[in-house]
């Protein structure tokens, strides 16, 4: 048998949550706090871009503190401006030499009207600008970067961390199809390699898998008698060649996948396909880092220069999905910042701070 799972170190290799690149040769992170790691990660660094990182994340931590001493009407403001400043750490540390910090706006804006006498956020918009915060951090992911209107609620739609309270609410089909024991095989003929997966049984059936993407395929091994899915694509894995080279070919390849297969924040690790519908017009091609950031940039203005509005929207049946985005979206954005600034996965080992 030349088919096996790949294994680095005797150690079996997983998924990572850093989004361009992840360390594999690195073991996972257990901390309590996050941004203790991160702060420190940065202080190894000893360079200017680190200094202005760290500058940026003790800020962002400082918001963070704020905000889980407000009341949720009062919230949504200091977590927009540690998003913010969380997004200027990454940015700082890994972003373009180029990006000018001094003179660097939000890169995102919302009509103070906010949208007229209704209470739907299906009339809520958003603008990105083409320079900005928000610009940086779509053109380091690698997204569309420039000036585009969205709809909050197709930027709340593509948020898996709080996708069951938004399917709830407005009673739409499920975007996200839970997926698990993901594994990278690899095959020692070919000296080639890819990720594969197995759909979760309630979600393994023809209706959903019809609107996985068009880049993975369906493959039933003889040994397990299980249907899993795989990419079409590979990457090379030659156990005899040069080890750097083959843990840069597999980062690499992680980068492709991860932006089809996302993570909820939590104590164990909970992996998601985004399906991909043709004709469904709501489905945008963004992370949660960028999609969370514009949302509490939305909800940030709307306390700020009209919280009237705001109370009327926690009145209709709009409210719970506004709690949750208030209440666990900004772990969801910290987890992923944390990440993507260090390279590791980093998982709590008991309790969060």
């Amino acid at each position: 048998m030349t088919i096996k799972s790949l294994e680095i170190n005797s150690k079996e290799i997983h998924l990572m949550k850093p989004i361009t690149s992840a360390d594999y040769s690195g073991k996972t992170v257990l901390t309590n706090s996050s941004w203790e790691y991160v702060k420190l990660w940065l202080k190894r660094q000893s360079s200017e871009k680190s200094k202005r990182a760290l500058f940026y994340w003790s800020q962002a931590k400082n918001f963070f503190v704020a905000s889980e001493n407000l009341p949720i009407e009062s919230r949504p403001l200091t977590s927009y401006y540690c998003c913010m400043n969380a997004a200027k750490a990454l940015l700082a540390i890994k972003g373009s030499d180029s990006i000018d910090f001094d003179n660097l706006s939000h890169g995102i804006s919302s009509d103070r009207r906010q949208w007229g006498t209704s209470n739907n956020i299906k009339n809520a918009e958003v603008i990105f600008f083409g320079s900005g915060v928000l610009f940086e951090l779509s053109r380091y992911f690698k997204e569309e970067a420039g000036k585009k209107t969205y709809s909050v609620y197709d930027l709340m739609y593509n948020m898996p961390c709080i996708h069951r309270a938004f399917s709830l609410t407005y009673s739409c089909p499920e975007l996200f199809i839970p997926i698990r024991d993901i594994k990278f095989i690899v095959d020692s003929e070919l000296k080639k390699g890819w990720v594969q997966f197995q759909v979760d049984e309630r979600y393994a059936n023809g209706n959903s898998l019809r609107y996985v993407p068009k880049q993975y395929e369906k493959v039933k091994y003889q040994d397990s008698g299980k249907y899993l899915m795989r990419k079409k694509q590979r990457f090379a894995w030659d156990i005899h060649g040069d080890k750097r080279q083959r843990l840069e070919a597999l980062s690499q390849y992680h980068g492709s996948i991860r932006k089809d297969l996302l993570y909820i924040y939590g104590d164990a690790r909970l992996w998601y396909i985004k399906k991909d519908i043709d004709t469904n017009q709501h489905i945008l091609k963004r992370n949660s880092i960028t999609l969370i950031f514009a949302v509490f940039h939305w909800l940030s203005e709307l306390v700020r220069y009209n919280p009237e509005k705001f109370e009327s929207l926690m009145k209709t049946k709009q409210n719970w999905l506004i709690h949750e985005v208030v209440d666990n979206s900004l772990y969801q954005y910290i987890d992923e910042i944390s990440c993507e600034i260090t390279e590791n996965d980093i998982m709590t080992s008991g309790y969060r701070k």
